[in-house]
C-alpha cells in the first residue's frame, strides 16, 4: 500500500538529508538552454566487454560473502581479490554498451552517506537500482544517469535521483554533472509521471539543500569509478566514489544487472 502522506514526507526528508549520492551532486541550476549545453553524454559504445571467466573463484567468493551477510571487512577483502580480474580492463566507464541498463544494488559500504533509508532493516529498507544508457534516457532525460529507491517504507513510490555524467580522462571514471533532480514517481517503465521534489544546479547548491557542511559545499564535483565491469546477462559491477563530497568519498557499491 502507498505510504501515508505524513510518512512519505518523512522518508523524502530523510532521503534528502542523505541524498548526496555518487550519481547526484550538483553544480548550478541551469535554464533549459544552459542545461542543454552542460548536459553530459555517456561515451559511445566500444567492443563488448566479456563475461566473467567461468568458475572464477574470486567472483563466487564475493557473492557468497554478500549472501551470508559477512562483515564489511570480509566483503571488502573479497572485492579487492576480484577487481584485478576486471573484464573491462579498467575501461568500465567507457564501455557504455555494457554499462547501460538497470542495475540492482546487492551490497554497499558507506550507504548512510547516500541515504539513511538504505540503513533501515528489512522489510523497511527500500530496494536500490541504478539506471544508465537508454533506460535512463527514457526515464530522466538524454545524457543522464539515475538512482532509484522503491519498496520498503516507500511502498510503490520510487524516488529518482538523477544527474548528468561525462567520461573522465580516466576511462574507468564518470564525472557527475548538473542539473541534479530528486523526483518521486513509479518503477522504470511504469509510465507514472514523476513529481519534482528538489532540483539543484550546482554542487554547492544541492549540497547546501542537503544540509552539507561548508567544506562539503566547496568540494569538487563527484567522480564515480567503475573498478569492475562484466558483460552479458546477470553481470556484476563494482564502483566507488573517488572524489567530491567528503561525506560519500570512499563509498563502494556492488550491483547486479537486471536488464
Amino acid at each position: 500500500m502507498p505510504a501515508p502522506r505524513a510518512a512519505l514526507r518523512l522518508v523524502v526528508a530523510l532521503h534528502c538529508l542523505g541524498a548526496a549520492h555518487a550519481l547526484a551532486h550538483t553544480r548550478r541550476r541551469a535554464c533549459a538552454a544552459a542545461a542543454a549545453g552542460l548536459a553530459a553524454q555517456l561515451p559511445p559504445a566500444g567492443a563488448a566487454v566479456p563475461t566473467a571467466p567461468a568458475g572464477l573463484p574470486e567472483r563466487a567468493a564475493l557473492l557468497a560473502a554478500i549472501a551470508s551477510k559477512a562483515p564489511d571487512a570480509v566483503v571488502l577483502a573479497k572485492i579487492d581479490a576480484l577487481v584485478p580480474f576486471d573484464p573491462a580492463k579498467k575501461r568500465g566507464a567507457a564501455e557504455s554498451a555494457d554499462l547501460a541498463g538497470e542495475w540492482e544494488l546487492i551490497w554497499s559500504f558507506g550507504a548512510e552517506g547516500f541515504s539513511p533509508l538504505l540503513t533501515l532493516p528489512r522489510p523497511f529498507r527500500p530496494d536500490s537500482y541504478q539506471y544508465l544508457g537508454p533506460i535512463a534516457d527514457e526515464e530522466v532525460g538524454a545524457g543522464r544517469i539515475a538512482q532509484g529507491l522503491v519498496g520498503g517504507v516507500l511502498g510503490p513510490i520510487q524516488l529518482w535521483l538523477s544527474s548528468g555524467a561525462v567520461l573522465d580522462a580516466d576511462p574507468a571514471v564518470l564525472g557527475i554533472r548538473p542539473p541534479f533532480r530528486l523526483q518521486a514517481g513509479g518503477r522504470a517503465g511504469s509510465g507514472v509521471a514523476k513529481k519534482m521534489l528538489v532540483e539543484g544546479g550546482s554542487d554547492a547548491e544541492f549540497r547546501k539543500a542537503n544540509v552539507r557542511t561548508s567544506e562539503a559545499q566547496a568540494a569538487p564535483p563527484n567522480k564515480y569509478k567503475q573498478t569492475y565491469l562484466e558483460g552479458g546477462a546477470n553481470a556484476l559491477r563494482i564502483s566507488t566514489v573517488t572524489e567530491g563530497d567528503p561525506v560519500i568519498v570512499g563509498e563502494i557499491f556492488v550491483h547486479r544487472k537486471v536488464r
